[in-house]
C-alpha cells in the first residue's frame, strides 16, 4: 500500500488550534484584569461603609449603625452625591443592613468575632461591639446575614465553550471591609496606680509629693501651662487628644489650675453630672512633674463632693479600661482593620 505524503492543509489546522488558545489566554487575563477592576469599585464602598457605621456605635442603636453604612446608596438621603456608590450593579445591589454586622476586634491578636456582640455600651468588654463588618457577599464567613456578591460578566472566557467546557458569563466577586472605633481619652488627666478600685478616690492636684494625679500633656519635653489649657479647650471639639496607649511616656504637670476647673472642668461636670471619663493610669505617685509611661487605662466617675476650688477631684477610679472599648469619652477614631476571615 502506497503512503499519502500529501501535507497540505496541516498548517491552517495548526494556526487554528492555536489562534483559538491564544483567544482563550488572552480571554482568561482580560478577564481576571476585569475581575480585578471590579473588586477595586466595591472595595471602596464597603471600606467606607464599614467606617460609618463603626463611628455610630457609641449611640448604642443598631438601626442607627445599619443607616449610616447605607449613606452612601445612590438617591441615599443625606448623601450630597445623587450617584453615591458606583460599583457593578450598584443601583440594584445596594448596601443595606442585611450587609452589615456587629464585629468584636481584639488588637492583641487581631482576631475578630461576631458571635454574641452586644451593641450595649455596658457589656462586657470581651463582647462589646467595637467595630462592623460590611460586605458585599453571597456568603458571611462569620454566619448571619447576607446581602449579594457583585456579579461581573465574563466577556472573553465563554470561549471555553468551543473546547466542549460549560462556563458562565458571569463571575461573583465578593469584597468585605471591618471598621472599629479607638477611643480618645475623656480628659487628659493621670492618675495613680494606687488608686485603682478606690471608690471614693482624691485625685490631688495639687503641688508637693503626696500627688496621686497630673495633668497629661502627651508631651515628651514640655508640659508648659498653656499646652495643658490647649487640650482642655479642644476637648470638646476632639482636636488635640493623640490616640495613645498603654506603653507611651508623656510627661505631667501638677499645681492647681484654676482656668481649667472654672472654664473647663465645671461646667462639663454640671452639663452631665453622670457622665464618667476614659483616662489613663500611670505607676508612680508623688511626683507628677516628670514623664511617666501610661500602664492602664481607668473610667473615672465624678461624684458630688467636687467644688472646684481646692485643685481636686471626686469620684471612682476603676482600672483595666481599653481605648479599643471604653465608651467614656465623647471622641473615637475610626479606622480599618484586616478581616483575616475573608482574606481582605
Amino acid at each position: 500500500m502506497q503512503a499519502v505524503k500529501n501535507e497540505r492543509g496541516y498548517v491552517l489546522i495548526f494556526v487554528t488550534v492555536m489562534i483559538v488558545l491564544l483567544l482563550v489566554m488572552v480571554g482568561m487575563g482580560l478577564d481576571t484584569g476585569h475581575l480585578a477592576y471590579v473588586r477595586s469599585q466595591g472595595q471602596p464602598a464597603v471600606d467606607a461603609a464599614a467606617l460609618a457605621a463603626a463611628s455610630a456605635i457609641p449611640t448604642g442603636d443598631w438601626s442607627t449603625v445599619q443607616t449610616q453604612a447605607t449613606k452612601f446608596d445612590p438617591g441615599a438621603s443625606g448623601n450630597p452625591n445623587p450617584t453615591g456608590n458606583n460599583y457593578v450593579s450598584s443601583p440594584n445591589n445596594a448596601i443595606t443592613g442585611s450587609n452589615v454586622t456587629l464585629v468584636h476586634y481584639e488588637p492583641t491578636t487581631g482576631t475578630v468575632t461576631t458571635s454574641g456582640v452586644l451593641i450595649d455600651p455596658k457589656a462586657p468588654q470581651n463582647v462589646r461591639a467595637n467595630g462592623t463588618r460590611v460586605a458585599l457577599e453571597n456568603n458571611n464567613p462569620y454566619g448571619g446575614t447576607v446581602g449579594a456578591a457583585m456579579k461581573s460578566p465574563l466577556f472573553l472566557t465563554p470561549l471555553f465553550n468551543l473546547l466542549g467546557y460549560t462556563t458562565s458569563g458571569t463571575a461573583d466577586v465578593s469584597v468585605s471591609a471591618v471598621g472599629v472605633i479607638r477611643a480618645l481619652p475623656g480628659m487628659p488627666i493621670a492618675v495613680a496606680q494606687n488608686q485603682c478600685g478606690n471608690d471614693d478616690a482624691t485625685l490631688d492636684l495639687q503641688s508637693g509629693g503626696k500627688s496621686n494625679s497630673g495633668w497629661e500633656t502627651y508631651y515628651i519635653e514640655n508640659a508648659s501651662t498653656d499646652q495643658i489649657r490647649a487640650l482642655w479647650d479642644n476637648l470638646p471639639y476632639c482636636s488635640g487628644q493623640p490616640i495613645v496607649d498603654i506603653g507611651y511616656c508623656g510627661n505631667l504637670a501638677n499645681g492647681v489650675n484654676e482656668t481649667i476647673f472654672n472654664k473647663n472642668i465645671k461646667p462639663m461636670f454640671k452639663a452631665d453630672p453622670s457622665r464618667c471619663y476614659l483616662i489613663p493610669v500611670v505607676k508612680n505617685p508623688g511626683n507628677m512633674m516628670q514623664c511617666q509611661k501610661i500602664i492602664d487605662w481607668a473610667q473615672f466617675c465624678p461624684n458630688n463632693k467636687n467644688d472646684f476650688k481646692q485643685g481636686k477631684l471626686y469620684g471612682a477610679v476603676t482600672c483595666g479600661q481599653s481605648t479599643w472599648t471604653s465608651r467614656d469619652t465623647k471622641c473615637y477614631v475610626p479606622l480599618l482593620v484586616r478581616d483575616t476571615k475573608s482574606g481582605m
